[in-house]
């Protein structure tokens, strides 16, 4: 067993830590056991409590409980990243099974931070290309399907640089749904497509905040209710965004959809 490490240090990596597993799209029971995990391999203990833009968290010297550290901490917004979260998760565990020093765990951590840190072009493809299989899967034609490709390819661009520039969230909601959706809808105006409920509704589908509301979910089921809520507020409001930016399209142009 090498030496305890210093207490402060040791708070810095674990504030970085937590901030990268939640800003990955990770449930709160999940990053309050593999921080846990963390902070015991060192020999200290840890409190974590999750809210949606902010987390305390508390390291205490298990031997010393007048030893100790409390912070709270801004999470920053990032993407979703399922190969992050699973990456992180296996690192606490080869920390406590292989017994990292805590210097090897922090090159290891910012090894995992660098995966996938250049992947836009490749996520860009992939992620219209599937929005637009959701288009064809919901009977959209051809032409539909072409659209969807492109409105995704614009309105994933879009997203991506409002979020380098800091924009809040919600009006990248509003701002991208409309600007997708009216793409969508210019391949209607222009005879591209004839099933223009399919172009305009499968346009805004990779928009949908899928992983929070689950995550919301799991929070309440795991008895972490106050964040689970606060995540299930957060979550339909994007929803509600989305769809104002829907309805701005449909209100400037002349499809049916409106009406019906």
């Amino acid at each position: 067993m090498s030496a305890k490490p210093d207490i402060q240090i040791l708070t810095d990596f674990l504030s970085d830590y937590t901030t990268a597993m939640v800003s990955a799209g990770t449930y709160t029971a999940r990053v309050e056991k593999c921080v846990d995990r963390v902070a015991r391999r060192y020999g200290y203990d840890v409190s974590v409590t999750i809210f949606v833009k902010y987390f305390t968290i508390s390291v205490m010297d298990s031997q010393d409980n007048s030893l100790r550290r409390t912070y709270v901490k801004k999470i920053k917004v990032g993407q979703v990243s399922f190969n992050r979260i699973s990456e992180l998760s296996s690192l606490s565990w080869r920390i406590l099974d292989e017994n990292l020093s805590l210097d090897e765990a922090k090159e290891q951590f910012e090894g995992v931070m660098r995966i996938g840190a250049h992947k836009f072009a490749s996520s860009l493809i992939l992620i219209s290309l599937a929005n637009a299989a959701f288009c064809r899967l919901f009977g959209g034609d051809m032409g539909s399907v072409a659209c969807v490709f492109f409105a995704t390819l614009v309105g994933y661009s879009l997203r991506f640089a409002l979020a380098k520039m800091g924009v809040n969230l919600k009006i990248q909601y509003v701002l991208v749904s409309f600007v997708v959706s009216f793409i969508a809808y210019l391949g209607v105006f222009y005879g591209f497509t004839h099933t223009s409920d399919v172009a305009i509704g499968s346009s805004i589908l990779f928009l949908m905040p899928g992983v929070f509301l689950i995550n919301s979910v799991f929070d309440i089921l795991n008895d972490n209710t106050l964040v689970g809520i606060s995540r299930a507020v957060s979550t339909g409001i994007l929803i509600l965004c989305i769809a104002v930016g829907v309805y701005i399209t449909l209100s400037l142009s002349s499809a049916e959809i409106l009406h019906v």
